[in-house]
């Protein structure tokens, strides 16, 4: 009988394999040098199939950087490191870019790997982590403003250390500053960081009848709309700019109006990348502006700004959502179920309110994986079942990295848990997995089996609650389950919600 490595070794076709994967393959041979990558790589990539012999070896045709924004030395890069010194390499974040596509975020493993020819090369899985990455710049941002304006002496020093929040360490080129001059059509520049070169006096005029006020800055300060401007070495939008912003690696901006001190202002930012502004990231961005805001104008009080870390989670919340239509208002229904069993169970409002914010953004991980295996009808593979598992994990690590209060965290990585130990990522049983867990996992499985999904249409609210039903004291809390059912037999139901 044959067992499965042998299997796999009898196709007839082993590269329509490796293309049909969903995970990017690489081969070097003993120095180095690529001798195979499959179609996923490529595209990934963005590389041609022909000519791509020395990739990755001396950086001739891509840019690889690190999280931080230096790049990969060739020692450093994980296919060499693993020839080097014959240890794999696990989860290696790479940034890589060239003219075919933008910056896209890639984790790395490595082996070696006997070749055909009896020497020893390397090879090299990777997959498209960008949104993932994105996701975990946007809450470092949150999390920096949220510091940075509660403990400001001044608006102004407020201001210029928000501008180097967004430059260190290595996030974006160059991010200022300015507010549209009383006295002149031009814009006076408050304070900048980064590739602060770029800038000179009167760059930008906010006046649409002069060419300097139809760029984005201009038309954001003229209009208190958001501009984003990609490609700019070539936009014909930014014509007068194009050539100081090739000169000085500016790929592309986002123009984020706000008001400061009763006047019109802009913080304008820019990335190395040309296309690095996406929708989901300007919202992110928005609403990073919107909470600077507040702060910079000291109008509102605490709980307003407890309100705009709220919409803050609210917006990054839409990155999961947004790129999954079948699971639109998903993380919000369960947020409305948390609230209500928690407040049943006793619970302190303050830790209700933290309960709600947490399923508001349970799925945060989702981020990370490829949007077609989420909205794909049918069945799922093995490999792509395992990848949807890891948004536990995940959405943990972001939520962990941004220093959010307990347990939102931890709600992330638990709420697939089960009581019974049947659970993911863990296999926790019910004493290790905390309350808020708990109470999530309970409104999860119920907003989850009653909606559509791509895989299968609703299967109604009696189904859903006889699963918590007969799930009670094994696969969930048995007070929360009970909760739950007494809930919806008290005329519980869940409410569409606009944001």
């Amino acid at each position: 009988m044959t067992g499965p490595r042998e299997g796999l070794a009898m196709l007839a076709d082993p590269r329509l394999l490796a293309d049909s994967l969903t995970v990017g393959i690489v081969v070097s041979d003993a120095d180095g040098r690529i001798i195979d990558i499959n179609q996923t790589g490529l595209d990934l990539l963005g590389v041609d199939e022909v000519g791509y012999g020395e990739l990755g070896l001396r950086g001739a045709q891509w840019d690889v950087i690190k999280p931080d924004g230096t790049a990969f030395r060739h020692h450093e890069l994980p296919i060499i490191e693993t020839l080097a010194t014959g240890t794999a390499r696990r989860g290696v974040l790479m940034g890589t870019s060239n003219a075919r596509h933008a910056r896209r975020w890639i984790t790395v493993d490595t082996a070696l790997a006997p070749l055909v020819d009896g020497t020893i090369g390397a090879i090299a899985t990777f997959t498209d982590t960008s949104e993932a990455f994105r996701g975990r710049l946007a809450f470092e941002l949150v999390n920096a403003v949220n510091h940075i304006v509660m403990n400001a002496r001044s608006a102004d020093d407020c201001l210029a250390d928000i501008c180097r929040a967004f430059i260190d360490p290595g996030t974006y080129a160059l991010a200022w500053v300015g507010v549209a001059a009383t006295d002149h059509d031009g814009v006076e520049i408050l304070y900048a960081d980064g590739a602060t070169e770029y800038l000179y006096e009167g760059i930008v005029s906010w006046w649409g009848t002069e060419d300097s006020g139809r760029g984005p800055t201009g038309t954001a300060l003229r209009t208190g709309v958001s501009q984003v401007c990609w490609n700019l070495p070539e936009n014909a939008v930014v014509s007068e700019w194009r050539e100081r912003a090739s000169v000085h690696g500016l790929g592309s901006s986002v123009a984020l109006p706000f008001s400061y001190k009763g006047r019109r202002a802009c913080l304008t930012v820019y990335d190395g990348d040309r296309f690095w502004f996406d929708d989901a990231t300007v919202a992110s961005l928005e609403a990073v502006v919107r909470e600077m805001s507040f702060g910079l104008d000291h109008v509102r009080a605490s709980e307003q700004l407890a309100a705009a870390f709220e919409g803050t989670l609210a917006a990054l919340s839409q990155m999961t959502e947004s790129r999954d239509p079948y699971t639109a208002g998903h993380q919000s229904k369960v947020g409305q179920l948390s609230a209500a069993i928690a407040a049943e169970l006793g619970l302190e409002d303050d830790m209700v309110h933290l309960i709600a914010l947490s399923a508001e953004v349970h799925d945060i991980g989702k981020v990370a994986i490829p949007a077609e295996i989420l909205t794909r009808p049918g069945r799922l593979s093995a490999v792509e079942y395992e990848m949807v598992k890891s948004h536990c994990d995940v959405g943990r690590d972001i939520l962990l990295q941004a220093s959010l209060p307990w347990p939102i965290a931890e709600v992330a990585g638990q709420h697939h848990e089960r009581g019974d130990g049947s659970g993911y990522p863990l296999g926790l049983e019910m004493g290790d997995i905390s309350l808020p867990a708990r109470i999530v996992m309970v409104a999860d499985v119920v907003e989850a089996m009653t909606n559509h999904r791509p895989y299968r249409p609703g299967l109604g609210l009696d189904v859903a609650l006889t699963e918590i039903r007969d799930g009670a004291g094994t696969r969930y809390d048995a007070d929360v389950a009970q909760i739950c059912l007494r809930l919806f037999d008290e005329g519980f139901r869940f409410q569409t919600t606009k944001r």
